[in-house]
């Protein structure tokens, strides 16, 4: 599995994903740093990747219908998380979680739970 992550999800998060041996690009190295919701998604559509973020704007279904992307995690966490917490719950998460859970789905991160919407 191939994931992006958005510009606001700390720089060491690709590291967590290495740990379960899944491949990611963040934003900021790839020069989408400053993109659009737009440009994220049509980046990350095109490339086959699943994209992390915590831009709750990602999270309307209607603007960005499941059957149209890989996959889309949304961390819902608070803003004054540092990349130390954040680290820690998407390494939660990724130890909970089946890979056939996370595609061609909307997954919500909360601390300690996660929803899944599908198609």
């Amino acid at each position: 599995m191939r994931f992006l992550l958005d510009a606001n999800i700390p720089f060491s998060s690709k590291e967590i994903l290495k740990k379960f041996n899944y491949n990611a690009e963040h934003s900021r190295e790839i020069g989408l740093g400053k993109a659009t919701d737009e440009q994220i998604i049509k980046y990350a559509i095109k490339n086959n990747q699943i994209l992390v973020t915590k831009d709750l704007g990602f999270g309307n279904i209607k603007k960005y219908p499941i059957k149209n992307h890989k996959g889309i995690i949304l961390l819902r966490v608070p803003f004054y998380y540092t990349a130390n917490q954040i680290n820690g719950i998407l390494s939660n998460f990724f130890k909970s979680i089946k890979e056939r859970e996370i595609e061609n789905s909307l997954v919500i991160v909360e601390i300690n739970r996660y929803r899944i919407r599908k198609i």
